[in-house]
């Protein structure tokens, strides 16, 4: 990394953890991180046991759509000088990075948040660690996403829409749209494309891997061969690297978009 690249990297990353001192949707983030956190501190002899369940709500049903419109939030915020910013000797991707870095930084410190009550309980440091990582990484993937949309989307009303809209699509379309085909005959020939679907959407990927490494639900008559028993064997894994796929694919549809603004 040349010495522009890297004085463009660190003037981001510090710039962005500037601007999001007095960032609401930030400031709401960790609000919600740190009540979630707290609820397992109501039943302190069972903290340990249901952190998880309280960590994977408050992912899917909370954190995940602040972490997106955080992201959002931060494209839009420097969209009007980008001209200014851009004509610097620097390359761009620097510049993105140093900002992905100061929003990852902030997303690992609101993950934290969610289990350090219980840890100090006395939770299973193992677990929890784990719970962290996965949360940090959903947050973090879906903060990507939503940079990458702010930099497509400029205006900032069709922007919250279309955040709003990949955020139902996660949470909710691709299990209504696999509920829908589940019965028809083409589905039941090719489970595998089925499962595949599902494996393809973070948020269902966080949901089965809490439910089934973490809390090791078992539901009876449930089909562990083929694709289903290699997804349960290696969920933690699955997870890492589709978020890092999702990570950097979000990254680079960000950077596309921050050339396009400028270039078109």
């Amino acid at each position: 990394m040349n010495a522009p690249a890297r004085a463009a990297l660190f003037a981001a990353f510090h710039r962005e953890l500037a601007a999001n001192r007095v960032s609401r949707f930030l400031q709401v983030h960790l609000a919600l991180a740190a009540a979630a956190g707290c609820l397992p501190l109501f039943t302190p002899d069972e903290a340990s046991q249901t952190a998880p369940l309280w960590t994977l709500h408050a992912v899917l049903y909370c954190l995940s759509l602040s972490a997106l419109l955080l992201g959002l939030s931060s494209a839009h915020a420097e969209a009007d000088e980008f001209p200014l910013l851009f004509a610097q000797p620097a390359p761009r991707w620097a510049w993105l990075l140093g900002k992905s870095a100061a929003i990852a930084l902030l997303l690992t410190a609101a993950a934290l948040l969610l289990v350090l009550p219980t840890a100090l309980l006395g939770g299973t440091l193992a677990t929890l660690v784990s719970l962290a990582a996965a949360a940090g990484g959903v947050t973090l993937a879906l903060a990507a996403v939503g940079l990458g949309l702010g930099f497509w989307v400029r205006d900032g009303v069709r922007g919250l829409l279309a955040a709003l809209g990949v955020w139902f699509a996660l949470l909710f379309g691709t299990d209504l749209l696999l509920l829908a085909v589940s019965g028809a005959p083409w589905i039941h020939g090719r489970p595998g494309v089925w499962v595949a679907l599902l494996m393809a959407n973070p948020l269902d990927t966080l949901r089965v891997t809490v439910l089934f490494s973490v809390e090791h639900a078992a539901f009876a008559g449930l089909d562990a061969g083929g694709i289903v028993g290699w997804w349960l064997a290696h969920a933690w894994v699955w997870l890492a690297m589709l978020l890092a796929a999702w990570t950097g694919t979000a990254f680079a549809a960000g950077l596309a978009g921050a050339r396009r603004r400028l270039d078109a």
